[in-house]
């Protein structure tokens, strides 16, 4: 057993593990995560160049850019049960193996139609990866390291960001958009394998140490028999939990915010702020730059205030609180910018703000989960969440062709960033029990 003693604040304080397997796997869904949204950012990279193409309009685009949205969110609870009955192994890999395999055959496709099924096939098979990557921290991180863990996979969407769009931009420069699709979907093709062939159950680890098995546990009521003690709740019991309910609307909001930010910034550089697809590609990377560099930041620092003593609930509350509040603040100062740099500093700032508060975003499912349901719950609270994240990409597209242009498009996301911190700031972040009968 590991070495332990009393904690400051009367927990118990563990020595530092033999092993480290836990972060090996928190790196792999990192990496994960970073291409998987280099997949999906591959298409709003390319948007300008398509919409020439092909002769598409922003209302289109908006359509295809939701129409991902539409599946992901559908096949959001399907995802969550399967992880609670298979696991992240085979549910993950499959994954990645299957949205790489999709992204590729964007580049045989000729028009709205194809674009549109592929967008649909895209949004499928990336749907188990963040309540997988949420279930994977709940087991293999204790809670004094799992604001960090959880926001070095979450940034994994910012840094996908931030690489996407000069990556793909150059590769379309070079050698035209199909490519930038085939090169993207066989780095997620790949990841997939390797996923399958490297991933255990701490338990089931052949190089773990004992040290280290006790350490991950270290917040759990483990059995005579050596296992950890489970009071699982049905999956459609948990949606009925008014401390879920509140959560996934509060990331409903914050996914439209997101996303919005997501699909829309390239060709609001381009079309508003009149960049070369080149200037775009390296202009866009920037706040995502900034948002990875604060993310990891605001991991460590929420796992630090947790060990001097502070609650989960004042982590979440706090860090989701000055995300969310923030990004209206940066938000609007976009919007009134005369020139294109204020927009992209301005923009940068909204990234960074948003980031720092989004170290705890995906530690929630993990938090109030019971051990194991962190892959139902992240599930629910991805199903939910998805439908703002559904709708941004089309409302954008439609009120960017108003007179209210992209300037109203952002002046919403104001509105709903502010929305969504007042739902995190009053909610509670206990395990959940199951009710009594």
């Amino acid at each position: 057993m590991a070495d332990q003693s009393a904690g400051l604040d009367g927990t118990q304080a563990f020595a530092k593990p033999a092993t480290n397997s836990r972060w090996y796997f928190v790196i792999l869904i990192a990496l994960g995560t970073t291409i998987n949204y280099i997949d999906r950012v591959n298409f709003s990279v390319a948007t300008p160049t398509l919409m020439k193409e092909f002769g598409l309009g922003t209302a289109e685009m908006g359509i295809l850019m939701s129409a991902f949205f539409w599946s992901y969110t559908l096949a959001m609870l399907p995802s969550g049960y399967l992880l609670n009955k298979f696991g992240p192994k085979k549910v993950l890999g499959f994954a990645g193996v299957g949205w790489g395999a999709v992204t590729m055959a964007v580049a045989l496709c000729g028009g709205f139609a194809s674009f549109f099924a592929t967008r649909i096939g895209l949004g499928i098979a990336e749907a188990p990866a963040f309540p997988s990557n949420a279930r994977v921290v709940s087991v293999w991180v204790p809670k004094r390291e799992r604001t960090f863990a959880s926001s070095v996979f979450d940034c994994g969407a910012k840094a996908g960001g931030a690489f996407a769009p000069p990556i793909v931009a150059f590769i379309i420069a070079a050698w035209g958009w199909k490519m930038s699709f085939l090169v993207t979907g066989a780095m997620g093709t790949i990841w997939g394998i390797w996923w399958l062939l490297a991933y255990h159950e701490p338990a089931d680890h052949p190089r773990i140490s004992e040290s280290e098995l006790a350490y991950i546990r270290q917040d759990e009521v483990i059995t005579d028999e050596g296992t950890v003690q489970v009071e699982p709740i049905p999956m459609i019991k948990l949606a009925t939990y008014p401390v879920v309910l509140k959560a996934t609307l509060a990331f409903a909001f914050y996914l439209y915010v997101w996303t919005v930010f997501l699909y829309w910034v390239p060709t609001y550089l381009m079309k508003v702020r009149g960049l070369s697809l080149k200037q775009m590609g390296i202009a866009a990377s920037i706040p995502y730059v900034v948002a990875v560099i604060m993310e990891l930041t605001g991991g460590k620092l929420f796992d630090k205030w947790y060990r001097s003593g502070a609650t989960i609930n004042q982590l979440r509350r706090t860090g989701m609180g000055i995300g969310m509040f923030g990004s209206a603040l940066f938000i609007w100062l976009c919007i009134q910018a005369t020139t294109t740099v204020g927009a992209i500093f301005w923009l940068s700032a909204f990234a960074g703000i948003f980031a720092f508060g989004a170290s705890n975003v995906w530690a929630i499912p993990s938090d109030i989960a019971p051990y194991g349901q962190a892959g139902g719950v992240g599930g629910i609270y991805n199903f939910v969440g998805n439908f703002g994240a559904l709708f941004a990409p089309m409302v954008t597209g439609f009120i960017a062709e108003t007179r209210y242009g992209f300037y109203g498009a952002f002046a919403l996301c104001v509105v709903f960033s502010v929305l969504s911190a007042l739902l995190y700031i009053f909610n509670s972040y206990e395990r959940l029990k199951p009710k009594k009968a």
